[in-house]
């Protein structure tokens, strides 16, 4: 009974199929942070700016409208069918625990 106890212990090895696959997500990770470079970050920031930009006449500004973020649930959304048969679930169970 102790050697099952020892082999319960150790961890199980990965299969030939696993290692390879994270071998080859590591090569690719490897490849892809090669790829992060300041020049790399500040050429995509340039595109983002420009991208802005080009498309500033379509943007709407909020400057002028008055917007709130919650309105202290004042209008809750309606509660959904699951939920509700969820929720009746449990209050019958309860109900049966305390029997």
């Amino acid at each position: 009974m102790a050697r099952k106890k020892d082999k319960a212990k150790l961890p199980i090895q990965e299969s030939v199929q696993v290692l390879k696959a994270r071998q080859k997500l590591q090569k690719r990770m490897e490849a892809f942070e090669k790829r992060i470079t300041e020049e790399a970050l500040e050429k995509k920031s340039i595109e983002i700016h420009r991208w802005i930009s080009k498309n500033a006449i379509d943007r709407v500004s909020l400057t002028a409208k008055n917007i709130a973020l919650f309105d202290e649930n004042q209008n809750t959304a309606k509660v959904s069918q699951k939920i509700s048969s969820l929720a009746e679930k449990l209050q019958k169970q309860l109900v049966e625990a305390e029997v």
